[in-house]
């Protein structure tokens, strides 16, 4: 469609609506009486125009509050259906652990605690030993306060005090 066409069509389409001014309601009179596309465009248009005027409205089956109240009573029967989904998973649950403590090899009802046995204290007699220790304590080789010497200077100095 090139822009002269796209041009008429837009101003067909206005004069339609009643949306031109005398000037271009005089130029699409004109158009229309002389150009037979612009007859068959006009046409079609008015057939689409009643068309659309004759379709019908849907009326809304519900107002507002209604629709809204069925919108809060199916969200309460959600929540009623998971307190049923999650009360019968506890009574299930229930049910199995009465079952399994009935059935089992032990007859008793009373709770079972394990225990364990108490292992026994042996007493040794205490020893002290203050002037003999019973381990032997070993003495620090250098104390931390001497300086170090190294034994080489030492011997030297010997050897120097003894030639002389």
């Amino acid at each position: 469609m090139d822009s002269l066409q796209r041009d008429r069509f837009e101003l067909l389409s206005a004069y339609i609506d009643g949306e031109v001014t005398a000037a271009e309601r005089h130029q699409v009179q004109d158009l229309l009486s002389k150009d037979p596309d612009m007859q068959r465009l006009h046409a079609r248009l008015m057939k689409l125009r009643q068309g659309l005027q004759q379709l019908s409205v849907p009326i809304g089956e519900t107002t507002a509050p209604e629709t809204a109240q069925q919108v809060f009573s199916k969200i309460d029967r959600r929540r009623s259906h998971k307190v049923f989904i999650w009360g019968g998973a506890a009574i299930a649950a229930l049910f199995v652990g009465a079952v399994s403590g009935v059935f089992s090899g032990n007859r008793s009802f009373l709770p079972q605690l394990a225990s364990s046995p108490e292992p026994e204290v042996v007493s040794e007699p205490l020893m002290i030993s203050a002037n003999q220790p019973v381990i032997k304590i070993p003495k620090a080789a250098v104390s931390p306060s001497e300086k170090l010497v190294e034994p080489s200077i030492i011997n030297r100095e010997v050897n120097q005090d003894e030639l002389n």
